[in-house]
């Protein structure tokens, strides 16, 4: 894979995965994250160790300092179906478990380049945010981290952020 690369297989390994929280300070939850990254990565066609990545960012290594909070369990700062322009703490989905919002996060990321999402292991659904993402013009046009700039995150440095903290 490329190093920019959205679509599977991984560049790096679980271990250097967990080498790499250890490394930069991750809370302790977030190594739990690992199984279910490559799990859900590899089943929608994302590049588990990128997912991984996003997840520190966005959580700031599991740490949560911002609007969304653990009891979320939402590993990416996804927002709900139809979010005010507020950011308020309830434009932010909720989700069961860290299973749950790891497979969200693998839909909501495959959606950027067409992939089909993936139910839960007991039909659990699709999110509703995918289908906003889905359905965007630039959908399933996106296949490297340069796309999620302006995408993803209205930062325009988002790719370049991505990369610096790459496994």
């Amino acid at each position: 894979a490329q190093p920019n690369s959205i679509q599977r297989p991984a560049i790096a390994t679980k271990e250097q995965a967990w080498r790499w929280l250890s490394a930069n300070g991750a809370h302790d939850l977030t190594y739990a994250w690992i199984d279910s990254t490559w799990t859900w990565g590899e089943a929608v066609g994302i590049r588990p160790d990128l997912m991984l990545s996003q997840e520190m960012f966005e959580t700031g290594w599991g740490h949560f300092r911002g609007i969304v909070t653990p009891d979320r369990h939402n590993v990416a700062g996804i927002k709900v179906h139809d979010p005010s322009d507020a950011d308020l703490p309830e434009d932010f989905e909720w989700f069961d478990s860290w299973s749950e919002g790891i497979r969200a996060h693998a839909n909501h990321l495959g959606a950027y380049y067409g992939a089909a999402p993936v139910r839960g292991p007991n039909g659990e659904p699709v999110h509703g945010r995918y289908y906003v993402v889905a359905g965007s013009p630039w959908a399933g046009a996106i296949d490297t981290t340069d796309g999620l700039s302006g995408t993803w995150s209205t930062r325009g440095d988002y790719a370049q952020v991505l990369h610096e903290s790459f496994l």
